[in-house]
């Protein structure tokens, strides 16, 4: 399953660190020694690989053994605390000299100075050129910070066998078509006593933190934005906004969704006919066995009014600009984010981060192989390119405060526990603060 963002971040305390001493971070950034690749590398991470949370450790061993100039130590850390646990070392100036940080990078990082620009790292225009341009999702300043191990994009899930069994003969191309079709098979189905809901907005469930990303990709199609062009200002109670949770919001009034049902656990168990997430969490999918086997598929978003976009996630590397070797941190970056090891995270799903045309043969060959033996990948590889770094890049800025603030009030709006615009305007005004502590 996609992993969510951490829910608190340590701004001030990193901020007073960078202000108060040079161990942890530099406001100009880069201020690391460039060493002579020769050394130790701290890296902290997140098991990332879903579904097998010792393939990092074993990907660490693989490069340990493949050279003798660099030792990486793992330090690997749990979803619930650990980009919390990275932020508090490196605002103590104690922190890894390479992590795990989601794509889009976090702000309060790239402001301090505490991460080291890629072409301190040993990269070059030609390593950097070869990846996807949704890699301007780790740009600032003109700077690119992060390196990118591999994309999500939100796609839709749906149950071929359900699908099939009440007549329906493909996935719904746009709202409408996603409404009266998830209308259809929670009526038919309550008929004659299967009680299968047709759709349901993960969020809305057991996974409430599921709500941002899902949230953000409907109001992107409904043309909406999260923030003002300088992201200085919070623009979400807009008329995009309100068609947004309006849509949403009569999927529950209606009752074709239930409010609480698990949208995955629902997939599996062939209760939820329909739901969309990040792509990659059709490993989880998988996981169920015989309850799914052959029994699913995945379909680009549904469009809206506007276009069929979806959020943008992932994980990428970054390495602190204090690192005693950023030759040596640099070296480990570039392979454990090579196109070699992306191709190898594909076989979760994970989206190639290369424009395949500019990597070696052998590795086109090998993202070939797995694109070609899977079907869901042509739906994946269309969704991804509807997408733009544009609302990521705004999701930057205050994204803390966001996504607290879209958790509770999406969820009561779209609940119908607060008016539609009362909900859009709590966002606003929380987020509206947050954006101004920026400055």
């Amino acid at each position: 399953m996609a992993r969510p963002r951490s829910r608190v971040l340590f701004a001030a305390s990193l901020a007073v660190a960078c202000a108060m001493t040079a161990s942890a971070c530099s406001t100009t950034g880069g201020a690391g020694e460039a060493g002579d690749g020769k050394g130790t590398v701290e890296f902290w991470s997140m098991p990332y690989w879903i579904g097998q949370d010792d393939k990092v450790k074993e990907l660490v061993g693989q490069f340990n053994a493949s050279q003798d100039d660099v030792t990486v130590n793992l330090t690997q850390l749990e979803w619930k605390d650990g980009r919390d646990k990275i932020k508090q070392a490196i605002a103590a100036g104690k922190g890894p000299d390479v992590w795990l940080m989601n794509n889009g990078l976090e702000l309060d990082y790239l402001k301090a100075g505490a991460l080291a620009p890629l072409d301190q790292l040993g990269y070059t225009g030609n390593d950097t050129g070869a990846f996807l341009d949704l890699v301007k999702v780790n740009e600032y300043e003109g700077e690119l910070y992060g390196a990118p191990l591999y994309f999500d994009v939100g796609v839709m899930l749906y149950r071929t066998d359900v699908l099939k069994k009440y007549g329906i003969t493909g996935p719904p191309a746009t709202w409408e078509e996603l409404k009266k079709t998830a209308s259809a098979i929670t009526t038919k189905s309550a008929a004659d006593g299967s009680g299968i809901n047709g759709w349901q907005f993960k969020g809305m469930d057991d996974h409430v933190n599921g709500i941002n990303s899902t949230w953000e990709s409907f109001l992107c199609q409904a043309g909406g934005s999260l923030t003002s062009s300088d992201y200085a200002k919070s623009t979400q109670d807009s008329e995009a906004g309100r068609t947004t949770m309006k849509y949403m919001k009569s999927f529950y009034d209606d009752k074709t969704s239930p409010v609480g049902t698990s949208a995955l656990n629902g997939f599996i168990d062939g209760k939820v006919a329909m739901f969309s997430f990040f792509q990659s969490v059709g490993a989880n999918v998988e996981a169920g066995g015989e309850k799914t086997k052959g029994k699913w598929a995945m379909a680009p978003m549904p469009k809206g009014p506007k276009s069929g976009c979806s959020m943008v996630g992932g994980h990428s590397l970054v390495a602190s600009s204090q690192s005693k070797d950023l030759k040596a941190a640099g070296a480990f970056m570039k392979w454990l984010a090579s196109p070699e090891r992306s191709a190898q995270y594909m076989d979760f799903r994970a989206i190639f981060p290369y424009q395949p045309s500019k990597v070696a043969p052998a590795v086109r060959a090998t993202y070939d192989k797995k694109v070609e033996s899977d079907p869901n990948w042509a739906p994946i590889l269309e969704q991804l390119d509807r997408n733009s770094p544009d609302l990521v890049l705004q999701d930057r800025h205050g994204w803390a405060t966001r996504w607290e603030a879209q958790k509770a009030s999406v969820v009561a709006g779209v609940g119908g526990q607060v008016p539609v615009e009362q909900a859009l305007k709590s966002i606003d005004d929380e987020v509206g603060k947050a954006l101004g502590s920026e400055k």
